[in-house]
């Protein structure tokens, strides 16, 4: 099985995770939906050094890509539920913290630079927007600048994820994490 420190290993063989409890306090799941609280259980059992995609993660829900990366937009416990660990069935890094940077435009110095390109900021929902207060509404009215989008790859690199200047996950198969699932019922 492939591990961040044995990067020869093989994805033939995958471990059933131990199904995380999700630890959050009772403001917290109040302003979860119940959705959110499936993808959210998803999510923490990808593990470190591997990330799945927006398509497998709906594929186990019964949902669509979009609806897990709604979820994942509003994700107020980043990165300690690591939404960071999702991305795109082509491999492309996509979106974080509500930022995107169109695939076609994405461009990245191979030393690391912050990632350019035609940028969009999506706005968070009611619910991330009430949690961060002040700092959200100014973070708000700044234009997106690829700064999201590095802080994800700064955040999958430190667990041996990495990705070209493209913008595209090298070693797609041997970190693509496809279950199995341990999924909350609807």
């Amino acid at each position: 099985m492939y591990t961040p420190a044995d990067p020869k290993g093989t994805t033939t063989t995958i471990i059933k995770p131990a199904a995380a409890a999700l630890e959050f306090s009772a403001e917290e799941t109040a302003v979860l939906t119940p959705f959110q609280k499936r993808v959210f259980h998803l999510l923490k059992q990808i593990p470190a050094g591997r990330v799945t995609t927006y398509g497998s993660m709906a594929r186990a829900l019964g949902t669509s890509p979009r609806a897990v990366g709604n979820a994942l937009r509003n994700n107020v416990f980043a990165p300690r539920i690591p939404c960071h660990r999702c991305v795109a069935s082509t491999g492309y890094v996509n979106g974080y913290d509500g930022e995107i940077i169109q695939r076609t435009s994405f461009t990245r110095t191979d030393a690391g630079g912050a990632p350019t390109g035609k940028a969009s900021q999506s706005r968070a929902g009611k619910v991330k927007a009430g949690m961060q207060g002040q700092q959200r509404r100014k973070k708000e009215t700044e234009p997106p600048s690829g700064t999201n989008i590095q802080m994800k790859l700064d955040l999958l690199k430190t667990e041996g994820v990495t990705f070209d200047s493209k913008g595209m996950l090298k070693n797609r198969y041997k970190v693509l994490f496809d279950g199995p699932w341990d999924v909350l019922p609807a």
